[in-house]
């Protein structure tokens, strides 16, 4: 049999190496594929995790932005909140700051042009007056302001602030009187000596623009040298709260300020010229005029605020506290003022109280118009006064009517040009009840050589027509010369020369009528002298 020239041992080795080398070749195909498949599943999956990782930081980014405009919309909220509930706060912080910065830049000028220059408190309590400030500026005389500026600020609760001031003087006086009697008995004559120091403390709680109470209290006085006790208590409304304030009646207050309590009625100019117990730095001089028409009662006052003329009516008891006797009616005053020039006021007022029926009570009050001022006169023991016989709390004024049936008109001008100022008014009063009636009035003049320095004078006088019942011709004047030095921006010296007599009231009248305000007035008396005063306030 032919094998094809091939031998059996070729024959198996053909047999062995074929299987082998499919075996091998599958084998190393296989392999080769593996490891492409496997690069290829490592590159995918690498792939992946960089879509991954970029995946992840653009959400962290996306992240990140979203928590930031989070956090600024919330911040936003929480200012546009806060903007809302305390505009008025902000509003008055951004002005206390721009108030500080201008302070600072004044007194770094200051400092510079006058090295060794005291600080802002000490400049004030201890500086020299150096800015051209009127004793009364036309501003200044307003119902709201019948009352010290407070400057101390003692604490603040949001809108709501508490201001304290105390007013103090001391006086020394040297004065003498002639022909002075009462009921026929000689009155001693006086030395030279102190008065009792006299003091006022006041404090007021407001909300700006809205409210104001106001407490004055009078450490010492001339009526009371023992006792501490209040003089005015009231409170100031000038605004109605929520939601009363959006009513018809809310808006009423646009135009009008409503006072209630206990006060100094707005009677007359003279209120913003006199000195009031401790308060005298209103005063370019240290006497009061010779009638005085000032008194505190119970009751409420409604004023207009706007201009150009304004209006204020008035309520009260007619007398200095509360009384409730029989017959008696409240008493009512009136008042219209206004500026017809930037320097001129012009003011004319009105007031009448009814008591007489009431007259035949065991006890009975009367109006305090004329002789209500509870801080007493300033020119001490004159002419009966106290503390020597006790015949009047009003030594050395004339204190008109009785008080039962009163009626009095005054009208006032007040002209204020650097370096003058003057103030004067003409007053009629009559008592039907007593038939008594007065005519009155004063001119007070000042002339400021510099903001420190003034010299000031006044002349006040009193015509009787009748008293008690009995006509007479007699009268009354006063004169005052003086001026002041600023030794502080809060502590006045004042030195004043006065004289002061009665005339024109005869024998007749005298035994018929009686004495007139503690002394015998046909014997013509008179008293003259020097005081001076220092005074404090802040």
């Amino acid at each position: 049999m032919a094998h094809c020239g091939v031998s059996r041992y070729q024959r198996w080795s053909i047999m062995i190496l074929v299987p082998l080398t499919i075996v091998t070749v599958g084998a190393a195909a296989t392999a080769s594929a593996s490891k492409i498949s496997l690069k290829q599943q490592v590159a995918a999956m690498a792939k992946e995790i960089a879509a991954l990782k970029k995946g992840q930081a653009a959400a962290a980014s996306r992240q990140a932005a979203l928590e930031h405009q989070l956090a600024v919309m919330r911040a936003n909220a929480t200012k546009a909140a806060a903007a809302n509930s305390l505009n008025s706060k902000a509003e008055s912080l951004a002005i206390q700051r721009l108030y500080r910065r201008v302070m600072r830049a004044s007194r770094k000028q200051e400092a510079a042009e006058s090295p060794g220059r005291l600080s802002n408190i000490e400049a004030t309590l201890f500086g020299v007056r150096t800015r051209k400030q009127y004793f009364s500026s036309l501003s200044r005389e307003n119902p709201a302001y019948i009352r010290p500026r407070l400057h101390m600020l003692l604490g603040q609760y949001e809108d709501l602030r508490f201001y304290m001031g105390l007013q103090v003087v001391d006086r020394f006086q040297a004065l003498t009187q002639q022909a002075a009697y009462y009921n026929g008995l000689p009155l001693q004559q006086l030395d030279p000596g102190f008065q009792r120091p006299y003091g006022n403390l006041d404090i007021l709680a407001t909300i700006p623009h809205k409210l104001d109470v106001f407490v004055e209290i009078y450490l010492e006085s001339q009526k009371h040298p023992t006792y501490v006790y209040a003089d005015q208590g009231y409170l100031l409304l000038k605004a109605l709260p929520l939601p009363l304030n959006t009513t018809p009646l809310g808006a009423i207050f646009n135009t009008v300020n409503v006072k209630a309590g206990a006060f100094d009625i707005d009677f007359g100019d003279q209120n913003f010229h006199r000195s009031d117990n401790g308060f005298v730095q209103r005063n370019p001089l240290i006497g009061n005029a010779l009638v005085d028409p000032s008194t505190e009662e119970i009751g409420m006052e409604v004023y207009s605020i706007k201009g150009p003329v304004h209006w204020l009516a008035g309520i009260g008891t007619g007398s200095t506290g509360d009384h409730f006797d029989y017959g008696s009616n409240p008493a009512v005053h009136g008042k219209i003022w206004g500026d017809p020039l930037p320097d001129l006021r012009l003011s004319a007022s009105v007031y009448y109280a009814d008591h007489a029926g009431q007259f035949a009570t065991p006890y009975f009050e009367v109006s305090g118009l004329y002789a209500g001022d509870r801080s007493g006169g300033i020119y001490n023991a004159v002419f009966g006064g106290p503390p020597q016989n006790g015949f009047t709390n009003e030594p050395g004024q004339i204190t008109p009517l009785n008080g039962l049936d009163v009626s009095a008109y005054q009208m006032d001008i007040t002209w204020t040009h650097w370096p003058f100022e003057a103030y004067s008014n003409v007053g009629w009063t009559d008592d039907s009840a007593y038939r008594e009636h007065w005519l009155y009035g004063q001119a007070l003049g000042v002339y400021h050589i510099n903001p420190a320095l003034y010299l000031a004078g006044q002349y006040s006088y009193a015509v009787a027509g009748a008293i008690n019942g009995v006509n007479t011709a007699g009268w009354v004047d006063r004169f005052q010369l003086g001026g002041g030095y600023w030794i502080t921006n809060n502590m006045l010296a004042k030195i004043e020369y006065v004289y002061e007599q009665y005339s024109n009231f005869n024998g007749a009248f005298s035994s018929l009528a009686g004495p007139v305000d503690g002394v015998d007035a046909y014997r013509n008396p008179r008293f003259s002298g020097v005081v001076g005063e220092i005074s404090f306030g802040f």
